[in-house]
Order: C-alpha cells, then sequence, then structure tokens
C-alpha cells in the first residue's frame, strides 16, 4: 500500500473515531436521542474504524513491519 493511500485510510479512522465521540456528546445533548443510542452509535462507529485498519493494514503483518517509519 502506497503511503497516500495510507493516509487517505489514518485519517478516515481518525473521522470514524471522532464521529463517534460526537454522536455520543451530540445526540443527547440536543435531545435527538438518549444516552444509550449513543453509545450505540460510538461503539458502531469505533467497530467500523476497526475493522477498516485491519482489512487494510492486515493485524500486524509481515509487510507493516518492514514497511517501517525509516525506510
Amino acid at each position: 500500500m502506497e503511503d497516500g493511500e495510507r493516509s487517505a485510510v489514518n485519517a478516515f479512522s481518525v473521522f470514524l473515531f471522532g464521529l463517534g465521540v460526537f454522536l455520543l456528546i451530540l445526540g443527547p445533548c440536543a435531545d435527538l436521542y438518549s444516552i444509550a443510542y449513543g453509545l450505540i452509535a460510538l461503539v458502531a462507529t469505533w467497530v467500523l474504524a476497526i475493522t477498516m485498519r485491519v482489512f487494510y493494514f492486515g493485524a500486524g503483518s509481515e509487510e507493516d513491519h518492514r514497511h517501517g517509519r525509516y525506510y
């Protein structure tokens, strides 16, 4: 995976993590839904973000170790 693609996946996963926190805080404060639905939204977006990262980067694959920060 090229650096541009890695950056795009990193940016999108950070967006999904932030979206989960945003939904947890904004929904109950705006009285759109209860805190329970906010927690469900948080977990759902975080699961999506983690699944996407594992799908694209693998869970500790050999290629990930070779493609380190110093190359």
